[in-house]
């Protein structure tokens, strides 16, 4: 999403640091010029509440949070407002997803597109590809700490090369210097102008079974439909 100067904000107890698309702009003049370490390639194997924030242009909001467990380019996602919880498992890997329903003992395997892939990438789900055309610049703003993990919040600039009519997009993520720079929060705006909060809470870190990350044995493929 390519930003203008309206003024969107989330609150203090949302992310910590008052922000808005102005700010965003301010902040890239007066950071530091020396840029922090990338996200690294090999981000933690981990289970966490992923809690989503979306704030529409008008102010209004909306919450959802998910338990994940991550592995590597897999991830599992447990629907918790559902009796039994609805389970998502994204192979980024192989670019498969499959929705497991326990209750009925079944599940649908369905292809992941480029363009989920490149939203788990850019909320910290799973290790970013590198992009040629994609050029990015890194400002470190200052440290923070969620929920005792020590993090430098980072400006993220993007833009595509040879692309200037397309602007650029602007993220914020904090990242935590004790996890491999896993980011635990991140802000930035989607294409509706929807300002969305990605939090991590609750992470523990350390091995994940693999069988968490595979549809369950003895249940029955659904696909091809």
């Amino acid at each position: 999403m390519m930003f203008s100067n309206s003024g969107f904000r989330i609150t203090h107890a949302m992310t910590g640091v008052a922000l808005t698309a102005g700010m965003f702009i301010a902040v890239a003049a007066s950071a530091e010029t020396s840029s922090p370490p990338s996200t690294l390639a090999v981000l933690p194997d981990l289970s966490a509440k992923l809690q989503t924030t979306l704030i529409d242009p008008n102010g209004h909001r909306s919450l959802s949070t998910v338990q994940i467990y991550r592995s590597g380019q897999s991830v599992r996602y447990e629907h918790t407002d559902s009796d039994p919880p609805e389970i998502w498992i994204m192979d980024f890997k192989e670019m498969k997803e499959y929705r497991i329903y326990a209750g009925d003992k079944i599940y649908f395997e369905t292809p992941i597109s480029n363009r989920l892939s490149f939203k788990a990438q850019r909320e910290g789900l799973i290790p970013k590809e590198n992009h040629p055309e994609l050029i990015e610049t890194r400002f470190l703003l200052r440290e923070d700490r969620i929920e005792g993990h020590p993090c430098d919040i980072v400006l993220l600039l993007r833009s595509i090369k040879d692309r200037k009519d397309l602007g650029t997009d602007y993220t914020l993520l904090w990242e935590a210097r004790d996890l491999n720079r896993q980011p635990l929060r991140i802000a930035y705006y989607q294409p509706s102008s929807t300002l969305a909060v990605i939090d991590l809470l609750a992470v523990q870190a350390g091995p994940i079974d693999p069988g968490l990350l595979q549809p369950p044995s003895g249940f029955a493929s659904m696909s091809p439909y």
